[in-house]
C-alpha cells in the first residue's frame, strides 16, 4: 500500500493533489486544522504546533502544501511557517517517512522582496538539505478558480473597469492545477527520487494586463483596464492592514509580484504544462 500524508489537503491545491493521488492507487491522510470536518482519513495539524507522531505512522510520502498567511510581522511569519515546517519535517524523519515534497512558489527566488517568498525560499533550503523535493508552481489556474488567478478572474468578470497592477513586475507563468497534481502523482512514484528543485509552469510569459484581457475575451464581454502602479496599491493595503483590517489580497502579495532578484531560466521549467486558455472552458 502506498501512503501519502498531505498538509493543506482541504485547500484549492491540496484537494486536487489528494484526488489525483487517490485515483492512482494511493491512500491519503489529510493533515488539517479540523480533521473532524474532513471527509476521509485525517489528523490534526496546525503550522507552529507539535504534531502527533501517530499522524505520520506508516506514511511513505509527505507533501507539505499548508501555509499560514495570518501573521503580520516578519518574525511571527517566519516563526509560524518556517519553524513550524521544521517541526513537521523533524517529525517526518523521526517516524521514517521516505520522501518529503514541499510546495513552494515562484515568488521564492534569491532577491525576492516579500515575506512569503523569503520564507518559502528558506524552507526550500531546509527541504533540499533533507533530501526532499521542492516544487515551484507558476500561477495556478483551473478547477475551483481559487488563489490569485481566481481573484483576477473574479474581478475581470464582475467589473466593467478592471484595475490592474502596473510598474516593474515579474512576468507571470501559468500552471494548470490538474497538470500540477498529475506532475506530483508521477513524482511520488519515482524510484530514483532525489533532492531537486522543479519549476512547474508553462513557459510562455504573461503580464497582469494581458492575463486579465485574455479572461475578458473568454468571458465574451468588453472591459476597460485601468493600470495602477503597484506602489499605490501596496501603500493602500499596508494602511488598511495597519488598522487591523483583514483583506483577501495582502500587501505582501503585491511585493511578491514586483521585480526583485531573478527568476530561474525558462528553459529549466518542467515540461507537460498546458498553455493558458481560460476559454476552454473558463477556469476549468
Amino acid at each position: 500500500m502506498k501512503n501519502c500524508a498531505l498538509t493543506g489537503a482541504n485547500g484549492y491545491l491540496g484537494s486536487a493533489i489528494a484526488d489525483s493521488l487517490r485515483s492512482s492507487g494511493w491512500t491519503t491522510t489529510a493533515l488539517v486544522r479540523a480533521p473532524e470536518k474532513y471527509d476521509g482519513a485525517a489528523h490534526r495539524f496546525v503550522l507552529g504546533e507539535a504534531i502527533d507522531p501517530k499522524a505520520l505512522s506508516d506514511i511513505d510520502v509527505l507533501i507539505h502544501c499548508a501555509w499560514d498567511f495570518s501573521p503580520g510581522g516578519r518574525d511571527d511569519y517566519f516563526q509560524v511557517n518556517v519553524d513550524g515546517t521544521r517541526m513537521l519535517f523533524d517529525a517526518a524523519q523521526e517516524t521514517g517517512v521516505e520522501k518529503i515534497i514541499f510546495i513552494s512558489s515562484m515568488s521564492a527566488h534569491p532577491g525576492c522582496r516579500s515575506n512569503y517568498g523569503q520564507a518559502k525560499l528558506t524552507i526550500e533550503e531546509v527541504t533540499l538539505n533533507l533530501g526532499g523535493a521542492v516544487i515551484r508552481p507558476g500561477l495556478v489556474w483551473g478547477g475551483s478558480g481559487s488563489g490569485l488567478h481566481g481573484a483576477i478572474e473574479t474581478a475581470t468578470r464582475r467589473l466593467s473597469v478592471v484595475p490592474v497592477l502596473a510598474g516593474d513586475l515579474h512576468s507571470l507563468y501559468m500552471c494548470h492545477v490538474e497538470d500540477l497534481a498529475n506532475f506530483l502523482q508521477d513524482l511520488v512514484g519515482q524510484q530514483d527520487f532525489a533532492a531537486a528543485l522543479y519549476v512547474a509552469a508553462e513557459k510562455s510569459p504573461w503580464s497582469m494586463r494581458d492575463l486579465a484581457a485574455r479572461i475578458a475575451v473568454a468571458s465574451g464581454r468588453k472591459r476597460l483596464f485601468l493600470p495602477i502602479h503597484w506602489r499605490l496599491i501596496w501603500g493602500a493595503l499596508r494602511s488598511l492592514e495597519a488598522i487591523g483590517l483583514k483583506l483577501p489580497f495582502r500587501s505582501d502579495s503585491v511585493l511578491g509580484l514586483t521585480k526583485g532578484g531573478v527568476l530561474p531560466d525558462v528553459e529549466t521549467y518542467c515540461d507537460g504544462f498546458r498553455p493558458y486558455d481560460p476559454s476552454n472552458p473558463l477556469s476549468k
